[in-house]
């Protein structure tokens, strides 16, 4: 649990309302009457009717739960922070959640230390929130990056929580802020390099790392700290070990989204065609595998192989590469991005009541 004395989290002003319709008619009843209201609220919220969600997301609501979130009981904390995560299930909900304070208290509990189910559920709704672009910035600046990305990078986490988190760090650094801010987090990229050249690391986990990868390939500080990693040599093994016979059947198509995503990456990290990318390619044996590239796959993939090539080389004229990163993020992202770690989650807030689906 979070350590009481933290000023960060205790100092903030956010202090219950006194009604919110049926739910919150008596804030200052027993904490017994409370943890029932959370428990009432919570499975109202788990409803597959978003509408209810949407008019349940109130200022009184939201302030109410704040000193909920900061209990020292489990039950109330971890029934406060599910509520935070069903209720931004719904894209209207997640900038009124923000300004209501709500997401200091959250990243305050996770910087500072929550058990496991309260991590789980404060890197979802984080996740959650980030996928709203207003609120990028916010999250960011609130110091959030340093926590997900421990929580991303932790072996003993688990896996669901690693998800949430890196999804959060891939959305977050779409701002060019967050990217700076992962950049000069002490460690980050080379742990978010060492999640993807770790061979016992789940592909769900390393597809969300690519994700991030090839943000942070968007921008000069971002492509020196993945050069610095060794992030070159990474990302060409791990579109040697696409083409191999390695990859069982069933997940040759995750593996073909990676390589595309670190041939990305590698044609990111080339921009400027710098002397020390050209010698890590060259160490890495980047030329022959991209040439195998350009030989067998076409599309955009084979084009990023090309240009890359001539980089490597030091030929051609420096090309305008946003539509490309736009391409990869529509690729690498938009079909797995936020969709997939929220529907598995949707309607699994009920802890010992757990469902299948909400209701």
């Amino acid at each position: 649990m979070m350590r009481r004395g933290s000023s960060d989290i205790s100092s903030f002003p956010c202090q219950p309302s006194p009604t919110h319709g049926e739910f919150l008619s008596d804030h200052s009843g027993s904490p017994s009457d409370q943890d029932a209201t959370l428990v009432s609220i919570r499975h109202a919220t788990r409803s597959n009717n978003p509408e209810l969600r949407i008019s349940m997301c109130t200022p009184n609501l939201l302030s109410w739960l704040c000193p909920m979130i900061l209990s020292s009981n489990p039950s109330s904390q971890t029934n406060a922070i599910a509520v935070v995560v069903n209720l931004s299930l719904e894209p209207t909900n997640r900038t009124r959640i923000v300004k209501s304070g709500i997401l200091n208290l959250l990243i305050g509990l996770l910087r500072n230390g929550a058990d496991a189910e309260a991590k789980g559920l404060i890197v979802a709704a984080v996740h959650s929130l980030s996928v709203e672009e207003k609120n990028r910035t916010t999250i960011g600046a609130l110091g959030a990056v340093p926590s997900l990305m421990d929580v991303f990078s932790g072996r003993g986490e688990a896996q669901m929580a690693r998800q949430d988190a890196g999804m959060a760090i891939y959305y977050l650094t779409f701002s060019a802020d967050n990217r700076g801010r992962v950049v000069k987090t002490n460690g980050s990229v080379r742990r978010l390099v060492g999640v993807l050249k770790g061979a016992d690391e789940e592909d769900e986990i390393k597809s969300v790392g690519m994700r991030i990868v090839c943000n942070l390939a968007r921008c000069e500080e971002g492509r020196s700290a993945l050069m610095e990693a060794n992030g070159v040599a990474v990302m060409v093994g791990l579109i040697e070990k696409s083409g191999t016979n390695s990859v069982v059947p069933e997940r040759r198509k995750c593996w073909e989204d990676m390589a595309y995503m670190a041939a990305a990456a590698v044609y990111g990290m080339s921009k400027g065609k710098s002397l020390r990318f050209r010698c890590m390619a060259k160490s890495a044996n980047a030329e022959e595998v991209f040439s195998r590239v350009l030989e067998e796959r076409g599309g955009a993939i084979g084009e990023m192989a090309r240009r890359t090539i001539q980089a490597m080389r030091g030929d051609g004229e420096e090309e305008q590469r946003d539509e490309w990163y736009e391409y990869t993020g529509g690729r690498g992202a938009g079909g797995l991005g936020m969709s997939e770690p929220m529907k598995r989650r949707y309607g699994s807030f009920g802890g010992n009541t757990a469902v299948s689906g909400p209701n």
